[in-house]
């Protein structure tokens, strides 16, 4: 609705997670490059973890779209709160691998093979388990550390990459042995207020905009309100661009911001 009148190409805050608009902080820049790292080097286990909105799924979709499509066979799973049965059953829908009427066992030979096959093909296998802290069964969280038994030419078969919220830490934490087969960690922290500057500036580039739309004192309220949670910064400034619209200001001030937070609230 405001992009002509901003001059942007297309909205630049939307709250849906975007490769395209991905903001290499320096912290965001390291989450990567670890997890980059445990892929590469079949490290076993990486896990990400954040608050609500801090970006780690966008870093994992930046991590994705990184790696050679011919190179690894690449499977998400967004929605892990299940048991162990349908964990394995869901892996091998992801894999395109039509599941048998059996028990765990016949699912996991199914698995292994099709993994063993990949690997025999110079292919391997990334698992990435979003939202991983909704996991409430400790035998789910079990299974995952199984899959690391699978193994081929003393190499891991599959790569977990767990990302979630802080309670996955606590979780693991009482999960000894797969705590102990995480490689590599990281905790995503909310951007510092020029973080949130340059957050900003690069987003309203990559939408088309040929000048700053934001004063720094705008800036400066709005990273107050939000934290510099980068899902908060992108719903106000969504809504500082609708109300900047229909007031036809030239720019957003901080009675802009204050209208957009009460209107939040």
């Amino acid at each position: 609705m405001y992009q002509e009148y901003w001059g942007l190409a297309r909205s630049p805050f939307t709250n849906v997670p975007s490769e395209s608009f991905f903001y290499p902080s320096p912290q965001h820049e390291e989450a990567f490059t670890r997890l980059l790292y445990v892929i590469q080097q079949r490290r076993g286990v990486g896990m990400l973890t954040g608050e609500v909105g801090c970006g780690k799924t966008t870093v994992t979709k930046a991590l994705m779209r990184s790696l050679e499509e011919d190179r690894y066979q690449l499977l998400l799973l967004s929605n892990p709160a299940m048991d162990p049965l349908d964990l394995i059953r869901s892996i091998l829908i992801h894999c395109h691998i039509q599941c048998a009427n059996g028990h765990k066992p016949v699912l996991l030979d199914q698995l292994q093979q099709h993994l063993i096959q990949s690997a025999s093909r110079g292919i391997d296998t990334v698992l990435a388990i979003d939202e991983a802290h909704v996991i409430a069964r400790q035998e789910t969280l079990d299974e995952l550390r199984m899959l690391l038994n699978m193994q081929y030419n003393e190499q891991f078969l599959i790569t977990l990459i767990l990302i979630g919220q802080p309670p996955l830490l606590k979780r693991i934490s009482e999960l000894q042995p797969l705590k102990e087969r995480i490689s590599v960690k990281y905790h995503l922290e909310p951007l510092n207020e020029q973080l949130t500057l340059r957050y900003i500036l690069h987003r309203l580039k990559n939408a088309g905009a040929e000048r700053g739309l934001f004063s720094m004192e705008a800036i400066s309220a709005l990273f107050q309100y939000s934290g510099g949670i980068p899902l908060r910064i992108n719903n106000i400034c969504d809504r500082c661009l609708l109300i900047g619209f229909m007031r036809q200001a030239s720019l957003i001030d901080t009675r802009i911001v204050e209208e957009a937070i009460e209107d939040l609230r």
